[in-house]
């Protein structure tokens, strides 16, 4: 199991930069026009990814800044969009190479973004935590697409297919 999540943070890596290659390609009024998808706009959604990512990464290591809100904006402009999400890509790497598989059957006890207590089995977060980056990712795929931008793909199949990251941990 620590393999396969160690494989999937490698995997966002490479999603995430194929991703804000294309994002490059938009204008400004693209990137931020409204749309009726979660959290409004392209950049919205990014920055979400991103906040998200730090919120749960803080959980996982009880290390890093509270993050009080997914919702917020705070990278405008892509170059600091993208360091930022370089940053919460290198923790993520480096928390599940020091993963003791153990430890996937124990409780992560946190407290969501509203203030409520909650404790659910980690590996479950863990799997959370992927499945809520595919899931966003998936949506700025599409609105790229109908910005008239023929993205790459992205999947994780692609993933292993081209680097072969899984079977070298093997």
């Amino acid at each position: 199991m620590k393999n396969l999540f160690l494989t999937q943070a490698l995997y966002n890596r490479w999603a995430n930069a194929r991703l804000a290659a294309e994002l490059n390609k938009l204008s400004p009024e693209q990137l931020t026009a409204t749309s009726a998808v979660n959290f409004g706009s392209i950049l919205a959604i990014a920055n979400h990814l991103v906040l998200a990512d730090r919120l749960w990464l803080t959980r996982f290591t009880g290390q890093g800044a509270p993050v009080p809100s997914v919702d917020a904006v705070p990278y405008a402009a892509l170059p600091a969009l993208a360091a930022a999400r370089v940053v919460e890509e290198d923790r993520t790497i480096a928390f599940f190479r020091a993963l003791d598989p153990a430890s996937l059957g124990d409780t992560l006890a946190f407290t969501t973004t509203d203030g409520r207590p909650m404790a659910l089995p980690l590996a479950v977060c863990i799997s959370h935590f992927f499945n809520h980056q595919t899931h966003h990712r998936g949506q700025m795929h599409g609105l790229l697409g109908a910005c008239g931008i023929k993205t790459a793909d992205i999947d994780l199949l692609g993933f292993e297919r081209e680097t072969g990251a899984y079977a070298a941990l093997l």
